[in-house]
């Protein structure tokens, strides 16, 4: 058989067979959102971008022509990745009510936002950029096609990283609900069995001094556990509209039942109000049972005080937790919130750490100080 003959029966040996067709899945395009008041701008700004591309993904634009309308889309439309917004549209100052409430009622910290304006005057920008949470803020006679491209380059940056960031902070919270199911079977185990083994000895025995300490402290790293996985479990803030005068009710009723198993006397002073809030009945429940209990904790030895005061107006609720005691230290202050940090030697020091990351999943307001009379508030803002 010649060379020739050879190259020819391979090449007869592979043609036969079929090749397989992948087809490959395009990537999503970023959703932007334009809204301005004036269609010409949403007509050029789509022509300017519309060759636009990051990571390879192209652009899609979606269009609203007045604040409302556009937090109507964002509560639909959780894919929005920027908002390029006008300043100026159903009133002089429609732009900057939108960019501050994406972040308390529509309650999204990951859609990033330029505003544009054509009438810088109404809205400074060193006022707008120091007080609002934005990316960008731009005049439209400055706003050439080049700081166009890199300015939403830069948000869709900033966004995608985000996005990361959340992911990864579920995975955690994931990891650490397995590790927490994991412990938490070990446990029941070594106290069943140090039990078992209580059960077998002579009450007289010296060993029982060590087991009873061995069940002990499973059960106190079972608090560990439990406090873990409730931290971790906070995955989803949802929206849902709650009434918060039964919950209250509930919550005070709750906190004076554990106040007397903690032999506190407390007296308390209770001032309710009606109001209906964006969140789940049973983070704003944990939320102020955490603070009402960290109350009674912490004040007066021996004539503890608690007040808790709920003010509404046109758009936010103020809540107020007050107790009598010494207050937290200024050296202590930076650490309160951090998960385990604690000054009671059998407490788990989790409670602000979940109060905390769910205030901030909702994006409301926490705030701490002290009175000239040292007692200690924490002063929690809503939007209703």
């Amino acid at each position: 058989m010649t060379d020739t003959e050879l190259f020819t029966d391979d090449e007869l040996l592979f043609t036969g067979e079929e090749v397989e067709e992948r087809s490959v899945e395009k990537a999503k395009p970023w959703r932007v959102l334009i809204v301005d008041d004036e269609p010409d701008i949403h007509a050029m700004t789509q022509m300017v971008l519309g060759d636009f591309s990051f990571e390879g993904r192209k652009v899609e634009f979606v269009s609203s022509y007045t604040g409302k309308e556009s937090l109507k889309v964002l509560k639909k439309d959780l894919e929005i990745a920027v908002v390029l917004l006008d300043v100026v549209m159903e009133t002089s100052t429609a732009g900057l009510d939108v960019a501050r409430r994406i972040r308390t009622f529509v309650n999204n910290s990951f859609v990033r936002i330029i505003l544009r304006t054509g009438q810088p005057g109404i809205a400074p920008e060193h006022k707008v950029i120091t007080e609002l949470d934005i990316n960008d803020y731009w005049q439209k006679a400055e706003l050439t096609s080049q700081r166009l491209t890199t300015s939403l380059t830069t948000a869709l940056r900033s966004y995608r990283d985000l996005r990361k960031i959340e992911q990864n902070r579920v995975s955690l919270a994931q990891l650490a609900m397995s590790v927490a199911h994991q412990i938490r079977n070990r446990t029941m185990t070594i106290t069943g069995f140090a039990n078992l083994a209580t059960r077998k000895l002579d009450q007289d025995s010296e060993i029982i001094k060590y087991l009873d300490t061995i069940s002990e402290e499973s059960g106190r790293l079972e608090e560990v556990v439990d406090s873990v996985s409730d931290y971790a479990s906070i995955d989803n803030c949802d929206h849902q509209n709650s009434e918060i005068f039964l919950l209250l009710e509930e919550v005070v009723a709750e906190v004076k039942n554990f106040a007397a198993s903690q032999n506190r006397n407390v007296e308390f002073d209770i001032s309710l109000k009606h109001a209906v809030i964006d969140g789940r009945p049973d983070l704003f429940k944990k939320v102020i049972g955490e603070l009402l209990k960290n109350a009674v904790l912490f004040s007066d030895e021996y004539s503890p005080q608690v007040k808790l005061e709920v003010k509404v107006d046109s758009e936010l609720c103020h809540i107020k937790i007050t107790d009598n005691g010494v207050g937290i230290t200024d050296a202590d202050l930076p650490y309160i919130y951090d998960p385990f940090f604690t000054k009671r030697p059998n407490a788990v020091g989790m409670g602000l750490s979940i109060v905390r990351r769910i205030v901030d999943g909702y994006n409301w307001t926490l705030e701490f100080y002290k009175t000239d009379d040292q007692q200690t508030i924490f002063s929690l803002v809503i939007p209703i």
